[in-house]
């Protein structure tokens, strides 16, 4: 795996694939980075240039460009010196910080940065747990490892610190002088924290219950229940209306809990401006076009005035076939230029630029064509790997293929000023999510019935109609170093939706 760009893959609804991506960061030096994403398309999906063009995709496709979640352990909430809440502590320590708008903002800032560090300090947690206990499975007695049981107890222990250590400076925001936005950043992000924690305490149990011993399953499991229920309480005393009810319909829970989510997240998003990508040239390429088509109407009109003389009638019939084929001669050269720089140009560019727009970080180009096999590199044909049977469904005419193409070069001098407030920032989140309603349309019903014979009998079996659309995705690192890999994904779909994604390992 190339180690500037890491890939996470994931359904993010029934419909919609998201790709997240990792771009690696590199201090007041150029990073620059192309991804090339090969969508094969069963020809029976009927996705082709007339059917499905580009502007279609566009609608399908969504991204958002956002710093990539600075990293602490559990621990170091409360005794490191990156800790978001160890600033918001340090801040409100200060003696004028009431009445100082910039100390304002920097509180509000590290009070989201808390609430999204801890979010992405709990997934890391629970991540090495898996890793843990996947050594432990791979043991010979496969017994539970000790190292298991600290992580279990390291959560619970941290979690509690965090939320005592947060709360205790509600009696310094309850305070008259306070402005309202801070005292509601400062109820979003206990709130937020209190849901994150249940949350993650009802994950643990099901970790605990599945994988711990007896004689230590009980013990966590009670402390983990008491967890619970006292964030629980906690939310109902503090009058904050997420609180998950047995038969209720929890709307409002999940409400909050997503508000909430993005709410802290929000801090890490970053300014883009999307515009149309070589506009310029394309007017160049419409002046060109129109030059050589003005040349060859010019050119007849001369000859013939030349030849027959100025109002006559074969110089009028010369100037309406001059000016038809004028109109075609513009155009068809519009369409040869185009082709011809088309490889070289973009759709869209995007500009990334910190929330407030003052600093640029970087660009974003993107292009989306539809290819012939033959342009394809060989090692995505490769990847592909097609057997005899995807050629019988294609009834040998191979696979509609869409090359979508993404460019960022990422450039940021002096972070520190850059990014004031934030621990140090070592990548860009790219997330890609893409809807594949327009695929379904032309899919057969999901579900079908066929018979088979069993002691005499006819006995009718269910069976699932699937389609696969694989995706390949060629990342190449240009600054700093030249690093290509290849990524292959199968998407698994019906007529309902995704059915599944498979990462498909590389041959």
């Amino acid at each position: 795996m190339l180690e500037t760009i890491q890939q996470a893959v994931k359904h993010h609804d029934q419909y919609q694939i998201e790709i997240k991506l990792d771009y690696e960061l590199h201090a007041n030096q150029k990073t620059l980075y192309q991804i090339a994403t090969y969508f094969f398309v069963p020809q029976s999906l009927h996705i082709t240039a007339d059917t499905y063009p580009r502007q279609y995709f566009y609608r399908d496709a969504q991204s958002h460009i956002r710093l990539k979640t600075p990293s602490l352990n559990l621990r170091e909430f409360t005794d490191g010196d990156l800790s978001p809440l160890r600033k918001i502590e340090a801040l409100v320590h200060k003696k004028d910080w009431l009445s100082d708008l910039t100390c304002h903002d920097q509180i509000v800032t590290q009070m989201k940065l808390l609430s999204a560090m801890l979010k992405s300090a709990l997934r890391e947690h629970f991540n090495l747990i898996e890793r843990r206990v996947a050594e432990v499975q791979a043991t010979p007695h496969g017994k539970t490892h000790y190292l298991v049981h600290n992580l279990v107890d390291e959560f619970i222990t941290e979690a509690a610190h965090v939320t005592q250590r947060y709360r205790a400076l509600l009696a310094d925001f309850n305070l008259p002088k306070v402005p309202p936005a801070v005292f509601t950043a400062f109820t979003f992000t206990d709130e937020s924290l209190s849901i994150l924690i249940e949350e993650s305490a009802v994950e643990m149990f099901q970790i605990v219950d599945e994988y711990l011993k007896k004689t230590n399953r009980e013990d966590y499991k009670l402390a983990l229940s008491e967890l619970t229920a006292r964030e629980t309480k906690y939310r109902k005393t503090r009058g904050y209306e997420s609180i998950l009810t047995e038969g209720g319909d929890n709307e409002t829970y999940l409400y909050r809990a997503s508000i909430l989510k993005k709410y802290a997240s929000s801090v890490l998003f970053l300014n883009t401006d999307v515009q149309p990508d070589g506009k310029y040239w394309k007017h160049l390429i419409l002046s060109f076009a129109a030059g050589i088509a003005m040349i060859f109407a010019t050119a007849v009109a001369f000859y013939f005035q030349y030849q027959y003389g100025n109002f006559t009638l074969p110089v009028f019939i010369a100037l309406v076939i001059g000016y038809m084929f004028k109109d075609r001669i513009k155009e068809l050269s519009r369409v040869i230029f185009d082709q011809r720089l088309e490889k070289y140009l973009f759709d869209r560019r995007t500009v990334i630029r910190t929330q407030d727009g003052q600093h640029r970080l970087g660009v974003l180009r993107e292009k989306v064509r539809f290819i012939d096999e033959r342009d394809v590199p060989l090692s995505v044909i490769r990847a592909r790997n097609r057997d005899h049977i995807t050629d019988l469904s294609n009834e040998g005419r191979g696979e509609s293929i869409i090359c979508y193409t993404k460019e960022i070069e990422l450039h940021i001098k002096n972070q520190a000023e850059v990014l004031r407030g934030f621990p140090e920032i070592s990548g860009v989140n790219d997330i890609f999510r893409f809807d594949v309603r327009h695929f379904l349309n032309k899919m057969a019903e999901p579900v079908q019935e066929r018979l088979i014979i069993r002691d005499g009998n006819l006995m009718p079996q269910l069976c699932h109609k699937v389609y696969h659309v694989n995706l390949i995705s060629r990342y190449k690192t240009v600054h700093p170093g030249i690093n290509k890999e290849n990524r292959h994904l199968r998407l698994i779909l019906n007529q309902k939706g995704i059915r599944r994604i498979e990462e498909v390992p590389a041959l």
